[in-house]
């Protein structure tokens, strides 16, 4: 049994030795997400924000993947009280959702539980954030048919039917249901299911993906000559395939800037911010707040 206060496997808090009860995670998990990041000082980072955390749950006899908001919101009133800064506590929000996504998309957790966090904003760059034009969008989308089936399904979904990049990933054949213009998808969505009716173009390029297989992930890891069983695409993987995106300024699209294009524009056509929630997946409306502030 492990007695590091890490974020890995809470098992003891190194000043008092008191013991705490722990769903104990593999130790891979958290190896496996930040090696998925290419820069030392983001992994260093990152990794002193889980043994922030952890320590916090330790205090508490609390197990880190086993928080609900209610935990981390009292998480981030302690640490704004201990003086972290803003810009402290959005790099620790980033590094909290970064591996709850990754552990949800590795089957690990169902919800990621930083998604009902209201972030502080950056006010130095709220007011000149630019959003992808529908131009720009629709090359994008005619490219990434052109470059790959998986591609082109994972940026329609995003951009034309606000589907969250990790719950597109979590999507299996079986879960396309009917043909177009009457495709739909069963979506995961904090913690139940909901049936979204895809967009023309969308229900084309995800019947593309699934072909003719059956029971088996909607985006897998390999294009051709994919193993037995097919391996699901990871988060890391779908990023890979996104960055092969480039505008004519030679700028690689993100799949950020992508969900923040389906939320403005909807927006601009008249969508209410309930809609715009419900449509993208958010536990409340902050989050839609953040997207839609400052975009120009």
């Amino acid at each position: 049994m492990l007695t590091s206060p890490s974020f890995v496997v809470t098992i003891r808090w190194m000043a008092d030795r008191t013991a705490v009860p722990s769903a104990a995670f593999s130790a891979k998990l958290v190896d496996a997400w930040l090696a998925g990041h290419a820069s030392e000082h983001t992994r260093s980072a990152y990794r002193i924000d889980l043994n922030t955390f952890g320590r916090w749950c330790a205090q508490r006899t609390a197990i880190p993947l086993t928080v609900d908001t209610a935990d981390l919101v009292a998480f981030g009133t302690d640490r704004l009280e201990a003086g972290d800064s803003d810009a402290t506590m959005r790099r620790r929000w980033s590094s909290l959702s970064s591996f709850y996504q990754y552990a949800v998309d590795a089957g690990s957790l169902i919800t990621n539980p930083v998604d009902g966090i209201s972030r502080p904003v950056d006010r130095e760059v709220a007011f000149d954030v630019d959003v992808l034009s529908a131009a720009a969008v629709d090359a994008y989308l005619e490219m990434a048919t052109a470059l790959d089936p998986r591609l082109g399904a994972l940026v329609s979904l995003i951009v034309l039917d606000g589907v969250k990049l990790g719950e597109a990933l979590a999507l299996d054949t079986d879960d396309i249901r009917g043909r177009p213009p009457k495709t739909s998808a069963t979506i995961r969505r904090n913690g139940k299911t909901r049936t979204v009716v895809l967009s023309d173009l969308t229900a084309r390029a995800v019947r593309r993906c699934v072909a003719k297989r059956r029971d088996q992930p909607l985006f897998t890891s390999e294009r051709r000559a994919q193993p037995q069983p097919p391996k699901r695409l990871s988060r890391f993987g779908a990023d890979h395939l996104i960055r092969q995106l480039r505008g004519s300024d030679d700028e690689r699209v993100t799949a950020n800037e992508l969900r923040r294009f389906y939320i403005t524009s909807n927006h601009r056509s008249g969508a209410t911010i309930e809609e715009l929630r419900n449509n993208a997946g958010l536990s409340d409306s902050r989050g839609i707040f953040r997207y839609l502030e400052g975009s120009r």
